[in-house]
């Protein structure tokens, strides 16, 4: 399948459109897929996907492709943003667009994909639109996200710059006695300053002390304390390009053990990032970081997968670096998380978490931000 367009891959008129070229590449590669499948047509609603080949990022919007024709098809209100947007596809007003669809297959019955994420209720409902026709879910579109163009890995690489400022600012704001929901508020704030920045890529976690035991720790009204390690991790959407780094802070003077688990935590995603490379299994870059942890005794608390892909979607195109990848390898233009964890039960816990691009014979660190222990004087 074809690359990106040019060095650039970026509109001129825009840093936060692709380029005519770089549209038609994404939907010259989906029928190249589709070439080699028994699928005569596919109806894509995940906006992600919609977004990913369209560039349109309104609603509603559902897109039909075939072999010969390229469809948005949207609302009377959306229409000017869609035609503003779109220049690979024909846009077009429907009001009900399973009908239309409908009635440019004729009589003839031929086999649709569909989103893979879609419910199985939609699922239902498409099958009985499409009665006659074989409806399937597939993965098409998630399978050519895998892999970034330069002009994709350019805006990763700008939405981790403004998250990494953000981040900056924060550190100069949080104090003991806030709670983890103000300190929260902080990072919100900071993000909804910036005119950039379209939304959070996900809820942003403060786990301080012991929360830090529920990986995924929502804030609360937890009281952060003077000498709480505290796990940051936060993210933001560029131009739909999402950002994702964790780093956990120390509020006043760490302890030899909190520096000891924070140095383990290093050397397991160092460990993983020797490993990072095209033709590597996920699975073993995973393992890498795994055999750190575990052999310091600290395995138990660790278990979660060692990261994600990461793009449209902040968790992205199906991708998982775990025990769990099985025979999945890394490719060249894949972006991914490292993100290894260690979480001392009624103690505390340390993650760690860097955005990198699969090169040929390494990978590109997109996060700038230090991995030394942040401790904090007030």
């Amino acid at each position: 399948m074809r690359g990106g367009g040019n060095a650039a891959g970026v509109s001129p008129d825009s840093r936060f459109s692709f380029d005519l070229e770089e549209m038609e590449i994404r939907l010259g590669n989906l029928r190249e897929w589709m070439t080699g499948t028994d699928l005569d047509g596919l109806f894509i609603e995940a906006p992600s996907n919609v977004r990913y080949l369209s560039g349109f990022r309104g609603e509603p919007a559902s897109l039909w492709v075939t072999r010969d024709r390229a469809v948005l098809m949207t609302s009377f209100r959306s229409e000017p943003w869609a035609r503003a947007q779109t220049r690979t596809f024909e846009v077009r007003v429907e009001a009900e667009p399973l009908d239309r669809v409908n009635q440019w297959l004729g009589g003839q019955s031929v086999r649709i994909g569909v989103d893979s994420h879609i419910s199985h209720r939609r699922l239902l409902a498409l099958r009985d639109v499409w009665a006659g026709h074989g409806v399937e879910p597939t993965q098409a579109v998630e399978f050519l996200r895998r892999l970034k163009s330069e002009a994709e890995v350019e805006l990763l690489r700008h939405s981790q710059v403004v998250n990494e400022g953000i981040f900056t600012r924060f550190l100069d704001q949080v104090r003991p006695g806030m709670t983890e929901r103000s300190a929260q508020g902080i990072i919100l704030t900071e993000m909804a300053t910036l005119e950039e920045v379209e939304a959070p890529a996900f809820t942003p976690i403060i786990a301080a002390g012991r929360n830090a035991w529920e990986i995924h720790h929502q804030p609360d009204a937890t009281v952060l304390r003077e000498g709480d390690m505290v796990i940051v991790d936060l993210g933001v959407k560029v131009a739909g390009y999402a950002s994702d780094m964790t780093r956990t802070i120390c509020l006043g003077k760490a302890t030899d053990r909190m520096r000891e688990v924070h140095a383990k935590v290093r050397e397991a995603q160092l460990a993983a990032m020797e490993m990072v490379r095209t033709g590597v299994r996920a699975a073993e870059v995973d393992a890498a970081a795994r055999e750190v942890i575990e052999s310091a005794g600290f395995g138990r608390g660790f278990t979660h997968g060692l990261g994600h892909g990461i793009g449209l979607d902040t968790h992205d195109a199906d991708l998982r670096l775990n025990a769990g990848a099985g025979e999945l390898k890394l490719e060249e233009g894949m972006a991914l998380t490292l993100e290894p964890g260690i979480y001392l039960e009624e103690e505390f816990g340390v993650r760690t978490e860097d955005v990198v691009v699969v090169e040929k014979d390494g990978f590109r660190n997109l996060t700038t931000t230090s991995h030394e222990l942040i401790e904090l004087s007030f």
